[in-house]
């Protein structure tokens, strides 16, 4: 039976990969919001691959398909409830917890590029300004400074632990 996830996770992957390679392409463009543009979109794919090899992890461990933890202590908690463990999953966990992670600033990145500046919907004077329908998003003001350098690392990284997961996942 094969894996619901894999070509999720492999179509996420690659386009990071493009999304980087057009960043690269613009190098040093006079038009910021393109970066951004492409930085954010790079960050959503890595995301977007993490969450479906955490899928992918709960499908092989029989958890069953649409279990999708949010993250990888999730999964170790449904393993845990089912009386189940897995070494794969507990290193998903202590990437997530080690601050010298490569994953930990792909996490905090992306949980803040979730949040809102303090001064959104303020005006210069600090009172309320013109609210508008889409919220103005600037990489600089996320807690972890993303850019392309960091962007490829951590492509780096989750390519590199899932190819070596699946490899470890075959041989048993």
């Amino acid at each position: 039976m094969s894996n619901p996830y894999t070509g999720t996770v492999a179509s996420a992957l690659r386009k990071c990969q493009i999304l980087l390679q057009s960043l690269d392409e613009q190098g040093n463009t006079e038009n910021p919001f393109l970066q951004a543009a492409l930085q954010e979109g790079a960050l959503l794919q890595l995301w977007r691959a993490y969450r479906a090899f955490l899928g992918e992890q709960s499908h092989q461990l029989g958890l069953g398909t649409g279990v999708v933890p949010e993250s990888a202590a999730a999964l170790q908690s449904l393993l845990t409830a089912r009386g189940k463990f897995s070494a794969d999953v507990g290193e998903l966990v202590s990437l997530a917890e080690n601050p010298d992670s490569w994953f930990y600033p792909l996490a905090a990145a992306w949980s803040g590029l979730w949040k809102l500046p303090a001064s959104a919907g303020q005006g210069p004077d600090g009172g309320a300004g013109v609210q508008t329908l889409i919220p103005v998003r600037q990489l600089e003001d996320m807690p972890v400074a993303v850019d392309p350098e960091c962007l490829n690392r951590w492509l780096r990284g989750l390519t590199e632990l899932v190819q070596r997961q699946r490899v470890q996942g075959e041989e048993w």
